[in-house]
């Protein structure tokens, strides 16, 4: 178990953040639209875009709620305005986006103005990336080595014809190698309602978490020789029929192969029976109900989400496992500064027989963490997740970089902080791996205050100082870049 660190020194430095952003504390900015006060409805006589140098049209007005000819109620139409400016930023290609009353036509008529600013598409990104599960991990238990560094180049095209489609290409060496082309649309029609998405990866590594013991995973590290291989190809068909519901189905194809030292001495369950390959065909189906204001860092509405997979389509397949999942957010906006976001998500497994360890995995691993629990793994067949925070805005602004920022799209940059009040809740069962690992079929609980910035609205820096029931405490930091 990880020492506990200076529990005074870090909370001052705490205390300190805190108290300088309630000194900058400023009244958010907002669009507001003003109509005749004694109309009860006014009518968008015609839509008029601007600033979609490559974006076709269609794709803008595909998400919006308004449309030519609509009424809207006079005294909520600064509401719906903002609503849709929301609705365009969740696409994740614009910088900016305002929508605007541009002229009064009439006795309640009027054009309205929709401007965005296209973000800069083309992300030739150097990849100095982690190899462990999360920066704390790193930074704590591997001792911030820079050998433990992946280096590379992410390549990413947004908006590739204009259709808000996206291509990948990724090059990465060092500790972990790794090359991945990937591509989706969601403009396979002219609604737009139907997408497309493909990728294709292979992956090997010197390096491989082999068994977890006491919820912290093992590794084994031989330079001379590759560990682990895989390979992933994978195709996903999207129907989006209406502007918030979402589906998906999925066809995977995984080929993974450890070494024999892992696979017939270290770990014979890795697989199970000492087996050095796996390999399957999977089929997922997603469906998706988004009615959150801003997907980045939502406030108000909800979403839920049901996946059930596959695991083996063929008799002949090395794994057969069935899984169901559900996940369940809601968000309250209770005034303009304080909100409530309540996430709880909930997973099965069938058959109830013993998994191969490498596909036991609960909590801890990508977003399914309780708070505190960083440098732990909690394995098993089901779990549950409740997640709650408290945010309450200290600042709401845009900052000019001018030429210090060399692309013109970023030099104006929108930032919100947040105080944040965390507490997590969560449970793994797992009947036959816990003799090892102790957190296993227990509750797991972590609370704590943390700092939340919002950049470019879809870019997100999070420090949290949190405890867990162990009675271990510390500062974690985790950053979202929105692509």
């Amino acid at each position: 178990m990880p020492s506990i660190p200076n529990f005074t020194e870090n909370m001052a430095h705490f205390a300190a953040m805190v108290l300088v952003c309630l000194l900058i504390w400023l009244t958010p900015a907002a669009i507001h639209a003003q109509a005749d006060s004694t109309l009860e409805w006014v009518k968008v006589e015609k839509i008029v875009l601007e600033g979609t140098r490559k974006t076709r049209p269609a794709t803008i007005l595909r998400e919006l709620k308004i449309r030519e000819g609509d009424s809207i109620p006079a005294p909520a139409l600064s509401d719906v305005l903002e609503r849709n400016r929301l609705l365009l930023l969740n696409l994740g290609i614009f910088t900016e986006a305002t929508i605007s009353v541009q002229e009064w036509t009439g006795k309640g008529t009027f054009i309205m103005k929709v401007k965005v600013t296209e973000a800069w598409f083309v992300y030739p990104v150097p990849i100095l990336a982690l190899s462990d599960r999360n920066f704390n991990v790193w930074w704590n238990e591997f001792d911030r080595s820079l050998k433990r560094l992946n280096y590379g180049l992410d390549w990413s095209q947004l908006n590739l014809t204009g259709r808000a489609d996206v291509l990948k290409v990724k090059a990465q060496f060092g500790f972990t190698n790794r090359y991945e082309l990937s591509y989706r649309s969601q403009g396979l029609n002219r609604r737009r309602t139907l997408g497309l998405e493909g990728s294709l990866a292979y992956s090997r590594a010197h390096e491989l978490s082999y068994k977890t013991n006491r919820n912290k995973l093992d590794f084994l590290r031989v330079r001379e020789s590759w560990q682990t291989e895989q390979l992933f190809a994978g195709l996903t068909f999207i129907s989006r029929p209406k502007l918030f519901k979402s589906q998906t189905f999925t066809l995977e194809y995984r080929d993974n192969w450890v070494s024999d030292t892992i696979a017939k001495v270290l770990n014979p369950d890795y697989y199970l029976g000492g087996k050095n390959r796996q390999r399957h065909f999977s089929a997922v189906y997603s469906l998706t109900v988004d009615y959150r204001d801003f997907r980045p860092y939502p406030l108000k509405g909800w979403r839920g989400i049901v996946e059930v997979r596959k695991n083996g389509l063929l008799p002949s397949d090395d794994l057969q496992i069935f899984r169901a999942f559900a996940e369940w957010d809601q968000y309250f906006l209770l005034n303009k500064r304080l909100s409530l976001e309540l996430v709880g998500k909930l997973r099965t497994s069938l058959p109830r027989k013993k998994p191969p360890q490498s596909n036991n995995q609960a909590l801890g691993y990508g977003s399914n963490l309780v708070r505190g629990y960083d440098y732990y793994v909690v394995d098993g067949l089901d779990f549950a997740l409740l997640r709650s925070s408290w945010h309450i805005l200290l600042f709401d602004g845009n900052f000019n970089l001018g030429k210090a920022m060399p692309v013109k799209a970023y030099r104006k940059l929108p930032m919100r902080l947040y105080f944040a009040g965390n507490s997590d809740l969560g449970y793994a069962n797992d009947p036959y791996y816990a003799a090892t690992n102790p957190l296993s079929n227990r509750w797991l609980f972590g609370y704590g205050p943390g700092l939340d910035f919002v950049l470019y609205y879809d870019k997100s820096i999070r420090c949290e100082w949190t405890w867990n029931d162990l009675g271990e405490g510390g500062l974690y930091v985790r950053i979202n870049t929105g692509f």
